[in-house]
Parts: C-alpha cells; sequence; structure tokens
C-alpha cells in the first residue's frame, strides 16, 4: 500500500494503462479502471445523472426452482425459511422468493448483498445450508451470482437539512424528489475468465 498520494495516483495509472492493453471481448462490461479511464469517470456511456463510478459492486444473488405439483404444497414456507436464514447473514441487503406469473411451477429466490464475499459466506453458514439445502432439489441450473455494474433507486425526497425521506413515487410529483442513479467498477480482475492457478 503506497504511503504517499502520488505514489497511489502512480500505481492508479500503471493498473489503468496495463487494462487498457487488454481488451476484452467488445460486448463485455467494463471492468476496473480500464472501463472509463479514471474512477470518476463511470461506465462509458451514462448520462446526466449517473453518479460517478464507485468501487466495492454489490452482488444479485438468484437461486431459479422449477416445482413439480406434487411439492407445490410446502415450497414457499421452506423458501421462505431459507430466506429468513439469508435475512440473517452479515452482509445482506434485501430478499424477495417470487412466482413466475405465467409458469405456476417456476419459482425465483433473490437476494442482494454488498458483495461476493458476503453471499458466499452466508452460503456455507449452518443454519442457511439447514434451509436452503433441501430446496435445491428443485434449482435449475443456471448461473446465480450477478455483479451490479449500475443501479437506480426509487426516488427520494429531501428534507430541508439534506436527510433523505423515502416517498411513494405515485406522490413525488412537485416535490424536491431526484432518483439516486450510480454505476460501479467490476471487482472482477481483467483475466478472470482465462486465467488459471500456476506454479507456487
Amino acid at each position: 500500500m503506497p504511503d504517499h498520494p502520488a505514489e497511489a495516483e502512480a500505481e492508479a495509472e500503471a493498473e489503468a494503462e496495463a487494462g487498457a492493453e487488454a481488451p476484452g471481448p467488445p460486448d463485455a462490461a467494463p471492468s476496473g479502471l480500464a472501463a472509463g479511464g479514471g474512477l470518476e469517470s463511470g461506465w462509458p456511456g451514462a448520462g446526466a445523472g449517473w453518479a460517478a463510478a464507485g468501487s466495492g459492486a454489490p452482488v444479485v444473488a438468484e437461486i431459479r426452482f422449477a416445482v413439480p405439483a406434487a411439492a407445490a404444497a410446502g415450497f414457499p414456507t421452506a423458501a421462505r425459511a431459507a430466506l429468513d436464514a439469508l435475512a440473517r447473514a452479515a452482509g445482506f441487503r434485501s430478499g424477495r422468493l417470487a412466482r413466475a406469473l405465467d409458469e405456476p411451477e417456476s419459482w425465483l429466490l433473490t437476494s442482494e448483498w454488498d458483495g461476493p464475499g458476503p453471499w458466499r459466506r452466508a452460503l456455507s453458514a449452518f443454519e442457511v445450508r439447514y434451509a436452503l439445502t433441501p430446496l435445491l432439489v428443485h434449482a435449475v441450473d443456471v448461473p446465480g451470482a450477478f455483479e451490479v455494474l449500475a443501479a437506480v433507486d426509487p426516488p427520494v425526497a429531501r428534507d430541508a437539512g439534506g436527510d433523505r425521506l423515502d416517498v411513494d413515487p405515485a406522490e413525488a410529483a412537485g416535490g424536491d424528489v431526484a432518483r439516486l442513479a450510480r454505476t460501479y467498477c467490476s471487482d472482477r480482475a481483467a483475466d478472470a475468465d482465462t486465467a488459471a492457478p500456476g506454479p507456487s
């Protein structure tokens, strides 16, 4: 860790140059400093009203389930217990249990986390394993953890002191209300898809 701000700036510039030398596929999401040339630039193409990119991207985790009719009666209660167990884990932000409108056997357990570490640690907690493991017999094998790169929060109002007041969007007309739109720099290594363990 550099002791002087000039050293930190030089390191950041070197990392940005290294990232620029190894571009990813043309449709890849931006990653780290190479995404826009600096910490303050955010995701290219983000328009006015978007806050500067921050690090420490949150993670959205999804587990999809295909629940047969024979197991449908007990599934919501068991899935709610799993969601409750996840909610008690450190780094948990929010969670939902949802059912597909057009396919009643399709369910989705989604949660948001402070990052990949809290999500992975939550999965290894005994309470979560105890509640979630029996449901996994119905899980659909698809990718389930997603790094958030852009987000827009619901409208917020601020009082005279600048403190945030939650408001219903329907009540927002005419007030001092703004949406909080922001981007995140990816925490993935530039070579995450191609790197392999090497000799020690």
